[in-house]
Formats: structure tokens, C-alpha cells, sequence
């Protein structure tokens, strides 16, 4: 019997069934179901058979092999512990995007996929509240779908307001969803804007994220925490906006920033796993956690972008090019610690892992 809360839903608790609950593991595919143009969500089980139970907003981290090389990604699950059969990731294309245009080109049921772990600190059950205002743009609808299907599932009595942005109508990720859930719950309501719009069909508002088209869609957000998720750009407006519309309280998860080739030429060169004993190379452009997979290192790492600071190391020799998005707490800088899965080496390093 599937056992539910106010605040908490727990499979490891609710079913004896043998259950998932982190570490390496190996994912069968089992649907790939196009959401937009360029998106696509996966489903998975685990080849084991067992149930996963993780916190609604928590991310899984993805081991992928691509032409010889080792690359790990983390994505936001947009399904809910509460349908524990299989997880659900949502993945849109990006420019340039090795993972995201290799899922949506080849990941088919029937196929393979390693995990390292699932984790985060973003996610409902340590950051619940009364009334929630879900902000999201883009794919960074992910994480908050899950905490909305969440709430719905078990049935919270919580007043929830849902706003999310694309840049069209077709671009809106999950919209027949979003839009059932605000008919079929009272205590649900939905907001969709673009930023253009030909189709008669759309209900939704027109324009962009600002503090005026908050106040009007959300009245009473200074009585709201609000969950944001979406691109850097997109983080930055939120709270530039909450600067003028104030919220009960903020929590927020970003996709960190493009970095162009210019800003890391010059970078690469050889590197020493001291405590692995591994020599390795790092190309042009490749960070140390590329440098670490290729040469058979493993160094933990989740969020990919220099937020979550799982894969912090000690740089030992040498010097590196560094991106830090907040990984890495004060003083450890200056102790040595670097990032690996955003720190490119310049010339020949030494590393503690």
C-alpha cells in the first residue's frame, strides 16, 4: 500500500518492493515521447527491477559512452516519486548540445543507460510551503513539474500558482498537461506566456518575464515562496523582477552559461591523477572531469556547471581556467580547490584524485 503525508511521500517506506534510492545503476529505455519540436521526454526502468524513490525537483546524473569518450550529465526528473515504476527525464535540444542532440537523435526503448546517482538540493520535501509559485522557462520546467505533479498526486491542500515561459506556443513543454492540471484541481492555477504567438488556439499571455506582468499574474506573491528554474538569462530576470516584486521566500535552480571557444583557447595539456597514479590529457577546451572519465578517474560530479561543487579537487601544480557558479565555498579557492567539471587546464596540472 502506497502511503502519502502532508508533507512526505516515501517508496522506501510504502512498498516492499526492492527499491532504487541512489548509486550507480543501469536504466533500460523504455518510451521517448516528443513534447516539442525540439524536446523529448525519456522513460526509465531500472534493469534490476527495482522502484526508485527520490525527492520531486531532485536530479539524475547520466553516464554516457560516445565515441570512446566517458561524458556525464545531470538532468532534472520531470516525473514524481509518487509513480515510482520508472524515472522520467525531459530533455530539449541546445546549439552544439553533444547529450541533448545524442538523446533526441538515438536514445529508443529497448536501450541502455548508466547512472551515477540521483541528488539535489532543489526539491519539495526539504523546501515545502504553504502556497508555492512555480516559475520555470523553457526546459527549466522540469524540476517544478515533478514538484506540481507531486502535490497533485497526493493530493496537497496547497494554493499553487504555475507560471511558465517560451517562446511560442509550440516551444510550451508539457502545455497539454499543465493546462489539464489547472482544470482538473480548484487549487491550480496555470500560466503560460510567450513571447510570440500565431496560433487562435492560445489562451495564454504574450510577452516576457517582468515585474509588472508578475504583479498582475500573481497578485499575491509576497505571500508565495517561489521555486524558479530556466537558463541563466532567465534566473538573472526573476531576480532582478524580485527586486520590485517581493516573495515569501526565493529557492532556485539555473542551467549555467554557454562558454564560447574564444574564452577557452589556449587551454589543455597533460594531467596527474597523484592519487590514482594516472597520467592523462586534456584537449583543447576540455575540462579536468573530461580529462579524469577519459582516463579511466572517476570524480563525483552532478550539476555540470560549477553550482553543486560535488566534484571539487585539489589542484596540486599547475594552472587552470575556471567558471565557478558558486560550487566552491569561501576560502576554498584559495586552499587549492578547483572544479573539475569546469576548470580547463593551461599546460600541464597535477590534481588530487
Amino acid at each position: 500500500m502506497l502511503i502519502a503525508t502532508d508533507s512526505t511521500f516515501s517508496l522506501a517506506t510504502a512498498n516492499t518492493q526492492p527499491c532504487y534510492t541512489g548509486g550507480p545503476a543501469t536504466l533500460v529505455c523504455k518510451a521517448a515521447i516528443a513534447e516539442t519540436r525540439d524536446s523529448m521526454t525519456f522513460a526509465f526502468e531500472d534493469k534490476q527491477g527495482r522502484s526508485f524513490d527520490f525527492k520531486p525537483g531532485q536530479y539524475v546524473t547520466f553516464r554516457f559512452e560516445i565515441d570512446g569518450k566517458t561524458h556525464v550529465r545531470a538532468y532534472s526528473m520531470s516525473s514524481t516519486p509518487t509513480r515510482p515504476h520508472n524515472i522520467q527525464v525531459t530533455v530539449k535540444r541546445t546549439p552544439d548540445g553533444l547529450i541533448s542532440n545524442y538523446l533526441n537523435d538515438t536514445m529508443r526503448p529497448g536501450m541502455e543507460v548508466e547512472i551515477a546517482d540521483m541528488s539535489g538540493a532543489f526539491n519539495w520535501v526539504d523546501l515545502p510551503c504553504e502556497k508555492p509559485l512555480f516559475l520555470s522557462g523553457g526546459s527549466g520546467v522540469t524540476p517544478v513539474m515533478s514538484m506540481m505533479q507531486y502535490i497533485t498526486d497526493i493530493t496537497l491542500p496547497r494554493d499553487v500558482v504555475f507560471v511558465h515561459f517560451a517562446r511560442t506556443p509550440e516551444d510550451v513543454i508539457f502545455r497539454d498537461q499543465l493546462e489539464f492540471m489547472a482544470k482538473r484541481f480548484s487549487n491550480v492555477t496555470v500560466h503560460l506566456v510567450v513571447e510570440t504567438s500565431d496560433d487562435p488556439g492560445f489562451s495564454g499571455d504574450i510577452g516576457r518575464l517582468s515585474p509588472e506582468l508578475l504583479q498582475r499574474l500573481v497578485p499575491d506573491h509576497a505571500e508565495r515562496s517561489v521555486y524558479m528554474c530556466g537558463p541563466e538569462g532567465f534566473i538573472k530576470a526573476a531576480r532582478d523582477a524580485a527586486e520590485q516584486v517581493p516573495f515569501a521566500g526565493m529557492h532556485q535552480e539555473s542551467f549555467g552559461e554557454t562558454i564560447s571557444i574564444e574564452e577557452i583557447a589556449g587551454t589543455g595539456g597533460e594531467v596527474y591523477f597523484s592519487m590514482s597514479g594516472v597520467h592523462g590529457n586534456c584537449e583543447t577546451g576540455e575540462t579536468l572531469l573530461e580529462a579524469a572519465l577519459n582516463a579511466g578517474v572517476w570524480i563525483d560530479s552532478a550539476c555540470q556547471q560549477g553550482v553543486c561543487g560535488n566534484c571539487k579537487v585539489v589542484l596540486t601544480q599547475g594552472d587552470v581556467e575556471m567558471q565557478d557558479m558558486g560550487g566552491l565555498m569561501p576560502g576554498e579557492a584559495e586552499a587549492g580547490y578547483v572544479l573539475a567539471c569546469c576548470a580547463r587546464p593551461k599546460g600541464a596540472v597535477a590534481i588530487d584524485a
